[in-house]
């Protein structure tokens, strides 16, 4: 028997409730087979491997690098005239450093958590303004650099701003569906906390490594630099010159680089295939007669560290070498003396920036494929792509809607903790800085503080962006699923996103 669709108009702001109809078949054995069952065997196991290799050479050339700059560090101590030594290295610490830093914590904390709770309940609202917000931006953005000089850039940026206006009456019509989905995610995360717990973790862990990174580029760097092999070359005109070979140099940037980008890669895909799969029990198991199991935030992160891991080291070693690439081409082109060779290579990164943009879009729902199905990475992609062909166009403007809202949410929790830093150091301490110091210490602090923001804002944004990415894919996938265990959201989804009664193979699954 057909149920009525529940009445969710403009003045709706939080999705319906999930409880489980009595008269509502439960999930039949056959719909969760290959969901969430523990695995045994571990999937690309060679990327793995590969990644513990990485690490490990990593390491070695740390321990050389480390024990060459320790043997040639110069005396800490400086001889003065009187023939009295100072430390060269001694600094103090402003009290008030501390301050700034602690209060800014808690006041980038509070704003994100504000705005996360502004989404759960303006969310209709955020999504629009958002997204219109986003197109006047860009195209601020680009006639800024228009009249700065930049007028290839500044022209794609106007451009892609009108391009995104004029597409705006056709993606009108799939804003209710996105903010269903924000609605939904947002109200999940509540129920299950320990997601954001994850993406904290998530965090510290890759600031951990992000500030032992640039310690370690720095000293390889000086070890490096030093050990360039120099000569003396005569020029056409007579003179001479010292030529130093920094092959050995560039080889250990671009290898250190790598690894900056892998690792970071892992670290955040780790996060995304565990909060993932915390989103795909909900989607899969509340509201079924047994219940979504206990600790399921546990459970996948198990998962992700252990038989997912390999796939996650595949798909992120994909991105790493792009970046990689990018970084390249990038040091070739302000290495270069020749306008043409700039501009090649300038055009190239164009093109690997658009590469790296789409692959990072198809990695976040193949990983989701990894988290919900435990697929290796080869055959997560294969299937991310079957439904790319099906509904590509609508993850695209999903995605793209979903994303404003985020990144409007990390500009101005960015904007607010750089104000906050500005009137610090302005009103409450005004003798942070020396005299003389003023714009330079201003700026570094004011800029400090937007980096803050927008990290502290990523925590929240990265527990909704996968939410929605999962909830996506489980309902293309299997919309049967959300038919029995959540009825009512089901047929609030089906009012605004009619493909919902299909999955991606075509296959008419729900029949009202």
């Amino acid at each position: 028997m057909a149920m009525q669709a529940p009445n969710y108009g403009a003045g709706a702001s939080m999705p319906p409730s999930y409880a489980q109809e009595e008269s509502v078949p439960l999930i039949p054995k056959d719909l969760t087979q290959g969901k969430f069952i523990p695995e045994t065997r571990y999937n690309d196991v060679w990327a793995t491997g590969l990644f513990i290799f990485n690490i490990a050479a990593f390491t070695g050339l740390n321990i050389f690098s480390f024990r060459s700059y320790a043997n040639n560090l110069a005396n800490p101590f400086t001889v003065l005239d009187d023939g009295s030594t100072v430390a060269t290295n001694a600094f103090a610490v402003d009290p008030s450093l501390s301050i700034l830093v602690l209060t800014s914590i808690a006041i980038t904390f509070a704003l994100s958590f504000g705005y996360f709770i502004l989404i759960q309940r303006q969310t209709a609202f955020l999504v629009k303004f958002s997204f219109l917000f986003s197109i006047f931006f860009t195209i601020a953005i680009g006639i800024l650099q228009i009249m700065s000089g930049s007028i290839f850039w500044g022209g794609l940026c106007v451009a892609s701003g009108l391009i995104v206006m004029f597409l705006y009456k056709y993606w009108a019509s799939r804003i209710p569906f996105s903010v269903l989905l924000l609605q939904t995610v947002t109200s999940v995360t509540r129920k299950y906390p320990g997601t954001l717990a994850v993406a904290f973790t998530g965090l510290f862990v890759q600031i951990a490594w992000c500030s032992f990174w640039i310690f370690s580029l720095a000293v390889n760097y000086s070890v490096f630099k030093r050990i360039s092999n120099c000569r003396v070359e005569q020029a056409h005109d007579g003179t001479s010159k010292m030529v130093c070979d920094n092959n050995q140099l560039y080889a250990v940037m671009i290898y250190l680089n790598f690894v900056m980008f892998w690792n970071s890669e892992v670290i955040k895909n780790v996060v995304h295939v565990t909060v993932s799969g915390v989103f795909g029990v909900f989607y899969f198991f509340e509201g079924s007669a047994s219940g979504a199991p206990s600790s399921p935030t546990i459970a996948s992160a198990k998962r992700a560290l252990s038989t997912s891991f390999g796939s996650i080291c595949f798909g992120s070693l994909l991105i790493a070498l792009i970046q990689t690439l990018r970084y390249v081409l990038n040091s070739l082109r302000s290495d270069s003396d020749e306008g043409l060779m700039a501009f090649v290579a300038m055009c190239a990164d164009c093109l690997l920036s658009m590469l790296q943009g789409l692959f990072e879009i198809f990695n976040k729902f193949a990983f989701t494929q990894v988290a919900i199905y435990g697929k290796p990475f080869i055959k997560a992609a294969s299937d991310t792509w079957e439904m790319v062909k099906d509904r590509g166009v609508d993850a695209i403007i999903n995605d793209s809607l979903v994303g404003s809202v985020l990144n409007m949410g990390s500009l101005s929790v960015a904007l607010c903790s750089g104000l906050y830093g500005y009137l610090f150091i302005k009103v409450v301490q005004p003798g942070f800085y020396e005299k003389g110091d003023e714009a330079i210490v201003v700026f570094i602090v004011v800029l400090v503080e937007m980096i803050l923001g927008a990290v502290m804002m990523s925590v929240p944004n990265g527990v909704i962006d996968s939410g929605v990415t999962t909830t996506f894919v489980a309902l293309a996938e299997d919309p049967q699923t959300l038919y029995r265990t959540k009825p009512d959201l089901y047929h609030a989804i089906a009012m605004h996103y009619p493909d919902v009664t299909r999955n991606v193979r075509g296959e008419h699954v729900i029949h009202d």
